[in-house]
């Protein structure tokens, strides 16, 4: 049993991460390079460990059959949004809901289009994935105003007041900025590892969600108490969802490397950048030697990895179908008047050697269907 490493301020849950990183792969979770410090050595293995649970949840009772759930996806044109919106619907289903799949298409006018369709739809709960309550804030409170439960699956409730009725929960402890400043640590570590201490990183800062700046402060805060100096981050670019949309992101990272020749580590934010052109272009670019770290853990990238020389060396693989069964669970609790669990989804860091899935994204190493299906009586 592993207690939390990245944050130090009273949290005092222990997480079985050890055993979440023994039996992932078959791959080991700790380093081996004897050239590197100490400090880089214990940077490194804490990456590969990373945070989650065994998922310990009480039983939901008198869980309704006839509930109409709409999933409302992000977008389904990018597997960082559809994969997470497959699994929630597949586990809402197990229930027996009716559920209904809302696209929201990458912008916050098609959230607000989606949010709508669910309230015409006749939804008794809404599941948004990976969006915030302040990007489509009319639509959420038009939703609470018609009696719907809205459960925030990957998305924070950032409205004032808040509007959710209630949110997936990940480790006790842990607010939604702690969690996703964990993910950044992540980054942090491998990179400082892997760099043995002397890192220059030009770092993505996602400017389109909340979790995009959390994800920065994350690595420059774990960067910070490593001791690697303020030097350590050559230059941050903020990058939107306009941008990503619209294909300029790519050119303007790819600036921003040129521009920084000394630069050995890119920072990514989201797999969906790396399959959009981001690891194409870094391919193209003939900078073989640039360390670049990606999060989500997304097949496509975790592919990408393994084949090597593809513009990706390593991700921090996070459980998003786990996410969307616990969303489901959330959304259960709700409707029975009981409170969200801790659902601990785990996350550890993927590269060639260490947590590679066999086949397809990450997922962990906790059967976490068989337990809510238990936990829901099915």
């Amino acid at each position: 049993m592993q207690k939390n490493k990245f944050m130090t301020a009273g949290v005092g849950l222990v997480v079985a991460a050890m055993a979440l990183t023994a039996c992932s792969t078959g791959s080991n979770s700790t380093s081996s390079n004897s050239d590197l410090s100490p400090a880089a050595a214990a940077a490194l293995d804490k990456s590969y460990v990373g945070l989650g649970t065994t998922l310990e949840i009480d039983p939901v009772k008198g869980i309704p059959s006839n509930v109409n759930l709409y999933v409302v996806s992000c977008g389904e044109a990018v597997a960082g949004c559809s994969v997470p919106t497959a699994a929630t619907k597949a586990a809402a289903e197990k229930l027996g809901w009716k559920v209904t799949v809302a696209d929201g298409q990458l912008n916050p006018e098609g959230f607000g289009t989606a949010v709508r369709q669910a309230i015409a739809g006749g939804a008794d709960v809404i599941i948004p994935i990976g969006i915030d309550c302040a990007a489509a804030a009319a639509a959420f409170n038009e939703a609470a105003q018609a009696g719907i439960k809205i459960i925030g699956g990957g998305g924070v409730d950032n409205c004032d007041p808040a509007v959710f009725t209630s949110q997936t929960k990940w480790l006790e402890g842990y607010d939604p900025i702690q969690k996703w400043n964990a993910f950044g640590a992540i980054q942090a570590d491998y990179a400082f590892g892997k760099q043995n201490g002397d890192v220059k990183a030009v770092v993505i800062n996602f400017t389109g969600a909340a979790f995009g700046p959390w994800l920065t402060d994350g690595f420059n805060n774990e960067l910070k108490a490593l001791g690697a100096p303020k030097t350590s981050v050559l230059e941050t670019i903020d990058v939107s969802n306009e941008e990503v949309i619209n294909g300029s992101a790519f050119q303007k990272i790819t600036t921003a490397l040129l521009n920084n020749p000394d630069a050995n580590t890119l920072i990514v934010p989201n797999d969906n950048l790396i399959e959009g052109g981001l690891g194409a272009a870094i391919v193209q670019s003939g900078n073989d030697k640039l360390l670049v770290i990606s999060r989500g853990g997304d097949a496509a990238v975790v592919d990408m990895i393994r084949a090597g020389g593809q513009g990706v060396n390593a991700t921090v693989g996070y459980a998003v179908d786990w996410l969307g069964w616990g969303a489901v669970d959330t959304a259960a609790r709700a409707i029975t008047g009981g409170k969200a669990a801790w659902i601990g989804e785990s996350s550890q860091l993927i590269d060639a050697d260490h947590n590679m899935p066999k086949s397809g994204s990450y997922q962990g190493a906790v059967d976490y269907q068989s337990i809510f299906l238990k936990a829901w009586g099915k």
